[in-house]
């Protein structure tokens, strides 16, 4: 008796939130169960027919690929079909040989491109168009044939079965039965087998498998509650009670279906007659299509435009016998062998053709990163624009003669304008020869605890802290997280919801919850996308069904478009030079690498906006470095990494000290040279091999890659190729090279890309040559980079106020759609319309749109644009934001009276499109509605800085610190430039207005603490608030809160980070100051002051001492002080009163000493926002 069985309808987990199949977990189990064969049918897709067709054969199953498709009578309605069009049926497909699985693909991507309307549906014309290799299997209770037999339509059933032996044949179609308990199914199926008799059809049994043992049945539960958004607890929800639908034995299934074995062995005849053999590892990138005009082959073509660029980039010939062209002749022909050998000379010029056009059409491009910047060719052709040459890059890093795997160039675009480029391709290649590429986002921890606590009902803020005590490490899982989180095991122990989410959620852990679009990955084919895979639409783009790994092993290209917010700041800034008129015709490709400015902008870590260069640790590494020279930029930024970065001070103290460097073996010296003594990048290892062991650079990079992968057998093959390599070519000693091999390997493991580094490196110091020589129009360009995120535009608004750099607020006549560079008012940056909070672009375009001619005053603004188009609550952020300010109209009064104002000029639209009149007669007219009410109260001052705070980031009116009239620079115990000279630990006093406040949870005993933004009126700082502080103080830390803050320093790698222990609100401001020394004029004046002061003293009396001074000829003669019994209390306010005296001079405060605090203790390692 036969004992195997084959599953030929199982759901995996890429039947999205429906499936709880993951494949690792699935097919362990069929190799379990002794099982030869499986079949995977997913609702309406195949995006894991690749993975599981690759990880059933390593585990020596025969993977049958399929899918459960949606039958509709009609697939051609897509938009609200007839009632019976859209009637959806269920049927199995599954592909008998490589010619069923293109007809497959083709099914299932018609099915989810022209077929689409709520699912992906296909309907019998279509089936039949494309039914060769394909085995039919007639579905689940919901497929035709059930149906229509429960509905007692025998007859119609009988009708349809006949078409679907004509499509598919006999010996290709088979009657599917399935008995999960359900009442339907029980009663269905023997009329299943009548007509399979009936008409000689063969019958196999399925199980309508959706997860793998059957206690995973309530994991599956939950996940058909995330699907629909429902809680386990809803009555009325998507459930599927039975229990029954895993992955059953042999034995198991021939229990349902005693009397019916023929049902069990058909499953294997199934899987007999499956034969699919994917190719992997084929070619199918397209043939470049060269101009008409051009009558040579591919080579040749490239090989002129080669030496073309070769004369661009060099200005020398390609013929002519100097040196230089000697040796840009020998790169230039090996690089192209090499390239026509492996068969990517229409790769290369692919890339060529859409570059060339990008940059026609004034298109920033990027210098090109990663390894492709290593090659002559790409540089010749204008592909990179980093010189191999001049920076040492080495070819065989990007395209390898000895492992040929496909090149692959990042490209960088403007991040506005990729879009245009990508259409240029599809119109180039055809838009059905063009793709996106699928992404699929999997279940991690936190999700998990986050989900499956929401569908059991779980109060959101436990949730939130159970997930929060999960590491925040890379590929965590819950396992992981018990292991290392004692908090986490003692809620797992204590609580028994949170014991059933881990035991769900290990089940549900890393399945596929979502698909998306890659960022940047697009495949070109030079026939239709079908023809090689499956696609689906993704908002609206032709998108593939397979992920980038299966794509690029299918042999297809795919291509990176990479949209790069620093192209675009780059190009902003360039046009915003242009237009200036300092330099008509500046070019950032043509600045001089050696710009001394832009060195000493980073060395004095003055980067904020710099590309790679702006973030703390940076900044400290840039004072650190004194960087001299592009070079050690690429240096910085390979070497800023975790791993390499312990040998930063080796390389500081190189640089600094040359005596200092020493390298294993002489031979070493010339490599390690640029970057003093220690290995940092990749093509460094590779030139060492080829130096000590006489490797060639094809064998080097085998090397680098085995070294990386540290696979202990590969291992050991290399290093006695080295080994030996190392004595033939040079004599080395084998304890010698055992040692150098060693060195070689540590470094290997971490050693960068220098190619890619380089153009990190360009863009870096392109960003800061920028900063350095034109910071307005630098600095706009980089707010502009921000519209639509306050946080940023905020972040940026703080440096241009460091670098002194005036921005002024919205103006509705004068502001563009982004920040512009002017020069009103002196050299300043005027803040953009669509930068405001709650405008947005398109309003702001609206808005430029109707001004022609400028508006005249509010009445004639509202007049002109359309209400539905700059709806009110887009007026709202435009009036306090200070847009309407030059019309000299109180905000306050503008918002009162908007009401009236929007509904009056609704009517007046109204009837102009009803023909009655014009807008412009009737506001000429004397009883016009548009009228402002200036009869109610103004805007306060505080109500007005804390509206343009929230919608543009920073304050216009004044300042909130105003109110302390200065006395805020007298209690600041450092100024902004000494900030990152505190020694650690000491005490500071700051005031200054909270923002950004962020309150956390410790994970050790779930105390609360906080951090939060302190701005003063030129610097903002970073302040953590721990549990102690918070306890006493938290209800204060609110933003908006004008406070001032006592505290300790904390530094750690010269990072800042200011611990606030005590939090006082201004009106304790009075307490701080011990003395005032008024130091007054010698003259009439002085005894009108006197008298006022002695008169206020007598009525304020306080702890302030007062103390008088006399001026003459710039020497202070001083009086007596005034008796204690009269010193005084002195308001701010009093304060700039008695200041503004005629009679006073100048005048000297004392401010409280700064209490010594103990420094805030912590065992562990410090903190990253977060303990």
């Amino acid at each position: 008796m036969v004992k195997d069985f084959v599953h030929l309808h199982v759901h995996s987990d890429f039947s999205l939130l429906d499936g709880a199949c993951r494949l690792d977990r699935l097919l362990d189990r069929v190799k379990e169960l002794g099982m030869s064969a499986i079949a995977l049918t997913d609702h309406g897709n195949v995006y894991g027919a690749i993975d599981f067709y690759k990880e059933a054969n390593q585990r020596g199953i025969k993977p049958l690929v399929g899918c459960e498709m949606y039958l509709v009578k009609d697939c051609k309605y897509t938009e609200k079909p007839p009632r019976e069009q859209h009637k959806l049926h269920h049927m199995g497909l599954i592909a008998k040989n490589f010619e069923g699985y293109k007809n497959l693909v083709k099914l299932v991507s018609e099915a989810h491109v022209k077929g689409f309307y709520y699912k992906p549906r296909i309907d019998l014309d279509l089936l039949a168009k494309h039914s060769k290799g394909l085995i039919g299997l007639s579905g689940c209770l919901q497929g035709v044939l059930p149906q229509l037999l429960l509905n007692g339509e025998d007859a119609r059933a009988e009708g349809f079965l006949k078409q679907f032996l004509d499509i598919f044949g006999k010996e290709n179609y088979f009657i599917e039965v399935q008995n999960h308990g359900i009442e339907e199914q029980i009663k269905v199926v023997p009329k299943l087998f009548c007509l399979a008799d009936k008409f000689g059809v063969k019958v196999v049994c399925t199980n309508d498998s959706h997860y793998v043992y059957q206690s995973d049945w309530e994991a599956h539960d939950a996940l058909l509650c995330i699907q629909t958004g429902s809680k386990l607890a809803d009555e009325d929800r998507m459930r599927m009670p039975e229990h029954q639908y895993f992955i059953k034995s042999r034995d198991e299934m021939a229990k349902v279906f005693s009397e019916r074995q023929d049902a069990l062995d058909n499953t294997l005849l199934v899987a007999e007659m499956c034969a699919l053999k994917i190719p992997f590892g084929e070619n199918h990138y397209p043939v470049f299509q060269r101009p008409v005009e051009v009558t040579v082959d591919n080579f040749s073509y490239i090989y002129e435009l080669c030496k073309q660029g070769l004369k661009d980039r060099y200005g020398t010939s390609y013929e002519q016998d100097a040196a230089l062209s000697k040796t840009l002749m020998e790169r230039l022909d090996h690089e192209l062998k090499i390239i026509r050998n492996a068969g990517f000379l229409d790769y290369f010029l692919i890339v060529w053709d859409f570059i060339r056009w990008a940059r026609e059409q004034r298109i920033p491009v990027g210098p090109g990163r990663g390894s492709g910047a290593g090659s002559l060719v790409a540089y010749a052709l204008k592909i990179t624009d980093i010189d191999p040459l001049r920076f040492k890059l080495l070819f065989e890093r990007f395209l390898n003669p000895e492992r040929v795997s496909p090149p692959d160039f990042d490209i960088d675009f403007c991040m506005r304008r990729r879009g245009e480029v990508i259409d240029y391709v599809r119109r180039k290649y055809g838009q059905d020869a063009v793709a996106n590429i699928i992404t699929f986002g999997t279940f991690g921890a936190k999700m998990v605890i986050r989900d499956l606590a929401r569908v059991n009902d779980f109060p959101y803020a436990e949730a939130d802290r159970i997930a929060k005590m999960v590491p925040d490490e890379l590929n965590m899982t819950l396992d992981s997280a018990l292991r290392k989180s004692k908090e986490l095991r003692r809620e797992c122990d204590t609580n028994a919801l949170v014991e059933k989410i881990f035991d769900e959620g290990r089940i549900i852990e890393g399945m596929v919850r979502n698909s998306g679009t890659h960022a940047a990955g697009v495949i070109i084919c030079d026939r239709p996308v079908v023809d090689f895979v499956p696609v689906t639409l993704q908002e609206g783009a032709l998108t593939t069904q397979y992920s980038k790994d299966h794509i690029e092993a299918l042999g297809i290209l795919k291509m990176d478009f990479l949209g790069l917010k620093t192209l675009t700041i780059i190009a902003e800034a360039e046009a915003n030079i242009r237009r200036s008129g300092k330099d008509p015709h500046f070019d950032i490709e043509k600045v001089s690498l050696e710009d001394p400015a832009a060195f000493k902008l980073m060395n004095e870590a003055r980067t904020v906006g710099v590309f790679q260069l702006e973030g703390g640790g940076m900044q400290s590494l840039c004072r650190q470095f004194s960087i001299s020279n592009i070079d050690e930029i690429i240096a910085l930024i390979a070497l800023y990494r975790p791993g390499p970065m312990e040998w930063i001070p080796e390389y500081i103290r190189g640089k600094k000290d040359p005596s200092t460097i020493a390298v294993t073996h002489p031979l070493l010296e010339a490599i390690c040279k640029e970057t003093y003594g220690i290995m940092v990048y990749q093509e460094q290892v590779m030139e060492a091999a080829q130096v000590i062991a006489g490797y060639t650079l094809g064998g080097a990079d085998i090397l680098r890659r085995a070294m990386g992968k540290k696979k202990a057998e590969v291992m050991n093959e290399q290093r006695a190729i080295f080994v030996a390599g190392a004595q033939k070519t040079n004599g080395i000693e084998a304890a010698k090279a055992e040692e150098i091999f060693s060195i070689l390997e540590k470094f290997a493991g971490y050693g960068f890309n220098k190619s890619h580094s380089a153009a990190y490196a360009m863009l870096a110091y392109r960003t800061a040559y920028l900063k350095a020589n034109y910071p307005l129009e630098f600095m706009a360009a980089v707010l502009s980079s921000e519209l639509g995120n306050a946080e940023k535009v905020a972040h940026f608004l703080d440096e241009c106020n460091a670098m002194g750099i005036r921005v002024l607020g919205p103006d509705i006549n004068q502001s563009q759609e982004s920040f512009t560079p002017t020069q009103e008012g002196g050299a300043s940056i005027r803040f953009g319309l669509g930068a405001i909070k709650g405008v947005g672009d398109g309003a702001a375009l609206i808005i430029l749109e109707k001004r022609k001619p400028p508006f005249k005053d509010f009445t004639d603004f509202v007049s002109r644009v359309d209400g539905r188009a700059v709806n009110r609550r887009v007026l709202e952020c435009l009036i306090r934001a200070g847009c309407f300010d030059t019309m000299n109209v109180d905000r306050q009064h503008l918002i009162d009276s908007l009401e009236s104002l929007l509904s009056a000029a609704a009517s007046l639209q109204k009837d102009k499109e009803a023909g009655q009149g014009s807008l412009f007669d009737f506001f000429e007219t004397e009883d016009s509605h548009m009228t402002i009410s200036t009869n109610g109260p103004k805007m306060e001052l505080r109500e007005k800085l804390q509206f343009e705070k929230d919608l543009l980031g920073f304050y216009i009116s004044g300042h909130p610190l105003d109110s302390f009239c200065g006395l805020d620079k007298c209690l600041n115990s450092f100024k902004p430039h000494e900030a990152e000279f505190l020694p650690d630990g000491e005490s500071f006093r700051l005031c200054g207005v909270i923002s950004n406040v962020n309150k956390r949870l410790t994970k050790k005993d779930n105390r609360p603490w906080a951090f939060f933004s302190l701005s003063t009126k030129n610097e903002s700082y970073e302040i953590n608030a721990f549990p102690d502080t918070f306890t006493k103080f938290g209800h204060l830390f609110t933003d908006g809160n004008l406070v001032i803050l006592q505290g300790t320093v904390r530094k750690k790698d010269d990072q800042l980070r200011l611990s606030v222990q005590d939090c006082l609100l201004p009106d304790r401001l009075p307490g701080l100051i011990k003395e005032y020394r008024f130091i007054l004029h010698p003259n009439e004046a002085a005894r009108d002051f006197l008298e006022k002061l002695e008169a206020f003293i007598q009525a304020n009396e306080g702890p302030t001492k007062v103390n008088i001074g006399f001026s003459l000829n710039d020497h202070f003669y001083l009086g007596g002080d005034i008796p204690k019994s009269l010193a005084c209390r002195m308001t701010p306010e009093s304060f700039q009163a008695f200041q503004r005296h005629p009679a006073v001079k100048a005048v000297e405060v004392t401010v409280a000493e700064l209490p010594e605090y103990q420094k805030p203790f912590r065992k562990k390692r410090p903190m990253q926002n977060g303990f």
